[in-house]
């Protein structure tokens, strides 16, 4: 008898009611789970990168800055900017040695005018890559195809999606009754909108409907931005928040052409680009140069020529010749209004090889590039249109009848 008195003093019976985890369990818990949200939203931070610029990296590349200047090279794309190292290293006037340039995502934001890729500019390894990216990018398999349409679908239900997950967070805290969780509430439901931003598509039906298809890309000019554009024409690969990439299946040269610079070693400096003009004012006027031929103006800035491209196509300068050297391969591409500068006591009187070419690989910040206007008219015909369903292969007989047949329009898309 008196033990099992003790036992029922010692071990007291349970009661009929479902308790929940303790105070310790849930401190603990919570901690945790801040701890794996500061590692997500790290992992996000450090690996999320632009869509457009990915398809740039590891390629040989020329990047035009906003006032027109030009730098060429190897690309690499980061989370916090961008890098372009450069073919050969760059010694400058005080003996420093330079091979590469560095541009942070601030800069990268507002100075970046334009990236150029010239097919013919790459090594055999880059160029069957680069085919490879064509293909894939203007004829996707159904499962690209799939996954694209359900971002896109995401991007619509965004709102939708962000107000569930709130509200399931506030549930969740109020069910366990944790303080902490609901003091990190906010940065729970901010990691599940950048996991939303980064699973979803920057969807927009007015650029959804043209992409494969040929369009027009409106770029700013460098020299007078508020009052005039430069136009690439292309084919449309994506788009995100910050950028725009057409592409162009054959790179073909227009013209072939020579260039001889003047015999100078140095000279006066170029006063500095005043800002861009208001709206209905002229263009900037710049000093006279010291040759104009074949469309370029060769101006001599310090100890450097600076080398206007005037023509309404892009150029490509593919190498510098001069007597008792050996050719100088350069292979930067210059687009209208742009600049390229090369040093004059290695570069006078010497001759460049040129290329004017109409069709280039281009991604352009949509700060400064617009798609202006289409190749090719495109009809859309309802909601599954506009959400990219229509490019499923069995979604067409579901939507129109088992008993039709439904021909998909893919002659004006690229094969590559």
């Amino acid at each position: 008898m008196f033990w099992t008195i003790l036992a029922q003093t010692t071990h007291p019976a349970p009661s009929s009611g479902t308790t929940g985890p303790d105070a310790s369990t849930i401190f603990y818990l919570t901690l945790l789970f801040i701890f794996l949200t500061a590692i997500v939203t790290t992992l996000i931070t450090k690996w999320a990168r632009d869509k457009c610029l990915k398809f740039f990296d590891g390629y040989h590349v020329t990047l035009e800055r906003a006032r027109g200047q030009s730098t060429w090279g190897i690309i690499k794309t980061f989370s916090s900017g961008l890098e372009i190292i450069y073919d050969h290293p760059f010694i400058d006037v005080h003996g420093r040695k330079k091979t590469s340039y560095l541009m942070y995502q601030s800069e990268v934001e507002t100075q970046v005018l334009s990236l150029l890729r010239y097919h013919d500019e790459l090594t055999p390894t880059q160029q069957k890559l680069r085919q490879l990216q064509i293909e894939q990018t203007f004829n996707p398999g159904p499962f690209k195809r799939l996954m694209r349409s359900l971002r896109n679908l995401i991007n619509t239900l965004r709102d939708a999606f962000n107000a569930a997950m709130g509200a399931a967070v506030g549930q969740y805290q109020k069910s366990t009754g944790s303080a902490i969780l609901g003091a990190q509430s906010g940065q729970v439901t901010q990691i599940g909108q950048q996991w939303l931003g980064k699973i979803a598509n920057a969807y927009e039906p007015l650029l959804e409907q043209y992409i494969g298809q040929p369009v027009i890309m409106d770029v700013v000019d460098p020299l007078n931005p508020n009052n005039a554009t430069v136009e690439h024409t292309g084919y449309l690969a994506d788009y995100t928040q910050q950028f725009i990439a057409i592409f162009n299946v054959e790179h073909s040269t227009a013209e072939e052409l020579s260039l001889m610079l003047p015999d100078v070693e140095a000279g006066d400096k170029l006063p500095p680009l005043p800002l861009p003009p208001a709206i209905g004012a002229p263009p900037i006027v710049l000093p006279p140069a010291l040759k104009e031929e074949h469309g370029l103006a060769v101006r001599i800035d310090g100890s450097r020529f600076r080398i206007q491209n005037t023509r309404s196509d892009c150029v490509i300068i593919r190498g510098l010749e001069r007597e008792g050297f050996e050719r100088v391969a350069l292979g930067a591409a210059i687009a209208p209004n742009a600049t390229f500068d090369l040093p004059a006591r290695d570069a006078q009187n010497a001759r460049l090889i040129l290329e004017v070419i109409r069709c280039l690989d281009i991604v352009a910040p949509r700060k400064y590039a617009t798609i202006r206007h289409a190749g090719e008219l495109v009809e859309k015909r309802g909601f599954a249109d506009e959400i990219g369903l229509s490019q499923l292969p069995l979604v067409p007989k579901i939507l129109h009848g088992f008993g039709e047949e439904v021909e998909e329009v893919e002659d004006d898309k690229v094969t590559g």
